[in-house]
């Protein structure tokens, strides 16, 4: 009797041990892996904005190739995730920070290109300034993200699976790429760039939530996978006896053919409109990628600190080093014209780095200011101002604008 209950106790411990997954949520709290992610994301984002921005060497030619792979959509596929890990799955919830991330992104627009771009048109009269002013309405990651949020309420609130989620995510894709091609932008700015924050129109819309939410929806649907792995080892060994040969023939292909209709895969148009093929490729190397950094850290033993701190504080590096480097491009460019040059511009890139956390640890250990954690009448106060500047800067600027700058023509013109 004895040697039959040890016989199945090593039986159940065996079909355990083979097992990737389990009934329940196993693989919950903190995953390294998830913030090694997010730093290469922080990297590749104040590396190619900054020196398109001033300079475009070698390494930002890497950087590029690296972004046109993983796309924002490495980001977003972790928000999806980041969505499931979530203690907080009310409705009311998804609206409240989808709203937040909104109003983030909107004085994110102000501080970054409208306000600077309005004193440099007052110092010099130079009208792509005031054009720049309206980039206060781009369709902008944190937009797209406040955008989504809401977007997935709506569908949580009518019941709707994660697959469903994803099957209508995929439709959406499909329907944004066929009307691109059929569909002429309006002649109205202010309507092709509304239209722009669901769709790709000639106005600033890098992030349309019909191309874009894909990603969102397949983190959320992986993140309830994710959190039933009982075994990453198996887990991640067979991401990459799968999906690594699958990455390397799709993306040997992709670069040495132009095949299925797609467009250039370094190209605006496949950046913002992530077609269904780069799509679902882009969500596969993502999983390859966090299979290599999943065994890195195991390697490492320790997730190294900067690597958790870029995790914790992603949305800060990105507001930060953007708006310095957007308000330092306008400066340099009213104060010494278009022929202004940046010496050793990575080296600035990774000075600008360092800034960033040193700002952000100044923040968060004596300030503690976030939109997020602002109470009641002080948030409300915020919200109505930025919204407030945002409409009374509207009203001053698009009058006086015939021209627009924006991403279709490197944000500049020619008198």
């Amino acid at each position: 009797m004895e040697d039959k209950k040890s016989k199945l106790k090593q039986k159940e411990t065996l079909i355990k041990d083979n097992c990737i997954f389990s009934k329940d949520n196993v693989n919950v709290g903190h995953q390294p892996e998830f913030d090694y992610l997010k730093t290469l994301g922080v990297f590749l984002i104040i590396l190619t904005h900054f020196e398109q921005s001033f300079s475009e060497g070698i390494l930002f030619n890497i950087a590029m190739n690296i972004s046109y792979t993983l796309k924002a959509g490495a980001l977003m596929v972790l928000m999806g995730i980041g969505m499931r890990y979530s203690r907080h799955h009310e409705i009311t919830n998804y609206f409240s920070r989808g709203f937040v991330l909104l109003t983030q992104g909107q004085y994110v627009n102000i501080l970054r290109s409208t306000l600077p771009s309005i004193f440099a048109w007052w110092a010099t009269g130079d009208k792509r300034y005031i054009s720049s002013a309206m980039l206060i309405l781009q369709a902008d990651i944190l937009s797209f993200s406040g955008i989504a949020f809401i977007f997935l309420g709506i569908l949580k609130k009518i019941k709707l699976s994660d697959k469903c989620i994803l099957i209508i995510s995929i439709i959406m894709n499909f329907f944004a790429c066929a009307l691109y091609k059929i569909m002429k932008s309006p002649n109205d700015y202010l309507l092709s760039q509304f239209l722009g924050y669901f769709v790709l129109t000639n106005a600033e819309a890098y992030f349309p939530l019909c191309s874009y939410f894909i990603f969102v929806a397949f983190g959320y649907w992986l993140g309830d996978i994710y959190q039933k792995i009982s075994n990453k080892d198996k887990f991640y060994n067979r991401i990459l006896i799968f999906c690594l040969p699958i990455s390397a023939i799709y993306y040997y292909f992709r670069i040495r053919y132009n095949f299925l209709n797609l467009p250039k895969l370094i190209s605006i148009e496949n950046y913002s409109l992530a077609p269904g093929p780069e799509a679902i490729a882009t969500c596969i190397i993502n999983l390859v990628v966090l299979a290599l950094y999943y065994k890195l850290d195991k390697f490492l033993k320790k997730t190294p600190e900067f690597v958790r701190h870029c995790g914790k504080n992603l949305n800060q590096y990105y507001i930060i080093s953007d708006i310095v480097t957007i308000q330092m491009k306008i400066f340099l460019l009213a104060t010494r014209g278009d022929e202004f040059n940046i010496k050793y511009p990575t080296l600035l890139c990774f000075l600008l780095l360092i800034f960033c956390r040193i700002l952000i640890d100044i923040n968060n250990k004596y300030i503690h200011f976030t939109i997020f954690t602002l109470k009641n009448s002080k948030r409300n106060f915020v919200f109505i101002l930025i919204w407030s500047i945002t409409i009374i800067c509207l009203i001053y600027v698009y009058p006086k604008v015939d021209r627009y700058t924006t991403m279709w023509n490197d944000y500049t013109f020619t008198e």
